[in-house]
């Protein structure tokens, strides 16, 4: 077969489409696997500890929970724990703006910050 800059000739056409039918048969192939890596990726989740590990600094559980707090971090709520998505953690490591979940209105504060937590002393 000729080079692809030459038009086919007459002849040389059931083999041309016949590679034609080929490569589209490859590319077909590669974007169904392309598609499935892609969509079949289930959401990671990571706990507090989770993400402590995973952030640049390992910061403390008291600065998750006061990032939460002020809601400076994406998170999530399962029940009383906390749960954070990794792609928004990532989007969030970057710099980019990710909507926080408003449907639960109860604002968990961490015990450190409670006012009037400290165990010194009496009733108050």
């Amino acid at each position: 077969m000729q080079n692809n800059s030459q038009p086919v000739s007459f002849e040389q056409l059931p083999e041309a489409v016949g590679k034609l039918m080929d490569d589209m048969a490859e590319v077909k192939a590669f974007l169904k696997d392309l598609s499935k890596q892609s969509f079949s990726k289930a959401p990671e989740w990571m706990s507090v500890e989770d993400l402590i590990n995973y952030l640049p600094g390992h910061p403390a559980k008291q600065t998750i929970y006061c990032w939460v707090w002020r809601k400076a971090i994406p998170y999530h709520k399962a029940g009383a724990k906390l749960q954070f998505l990794k792609s928004e953690i990532d989007a969030w490591l970057m710099g980019e703006t990710i909507g926080i979940d408003e449907s639960d209105d109860e604002i968990r504060i961490p015990v450190k910050a409670r006012k009037g937590s400290s165990k010194k002393g009496g009733s108050k």
